[in-house]
């Protein structure tokens, strides 16, 4: 397959196998059929309780208004997630942003909502 690209003024031709661009297709299918990928977020609370867990998300939503928020209920126990982080590095500021705000606080490994483009 060739593509015509236009780079800094130049023009310049690819020549590429079509099995790559089919490839590359099927992984974008996939993720979108998975629901997500993996990656990271910051757990926050985790107990038996709705109201301390509801609490716990109604503080964290004041502190970090634009995060994504996630309350998740386990029999028999629930638990507050934040973030849809695609790297440990990326989970770790926050984790060091709420270190103080929280008792319970650890990075776990979750299925993450895609990054929005």
């Amino acid at each position: 397959m060739l593509t015509n690209v236009y780079a800094q003024n130049t023009f310049v031709r690819v020549q590429t196998d079509s099995r790559l661009d089919s490839l590359v297709e099927k992984n974008i299918e996939t993720n979108k059929s998975a629901n997500g990928i993996q990656g990271y977020r910051v757990q926050i609370f985790f107990g038996s309780e709705r109201k301390q867990a509801q609490d716990a998300k109604t503080k964290l939503l004041q502190l970090m208004p634009d995060e994504e928020v996630y309350l998740i209920y386990q029999q028999p126990y629930f638990k507050v997630r934040v973030g849809d982080y695609r790297t440990k590095m990326e989970a770790e500021a926050v984790y060091r942003k709420l270190l103080h705000e929280f008792d319970k606080l650890f990075i776990v490994p979750d299925k993450i909502n895609l990054p929005k483009l």
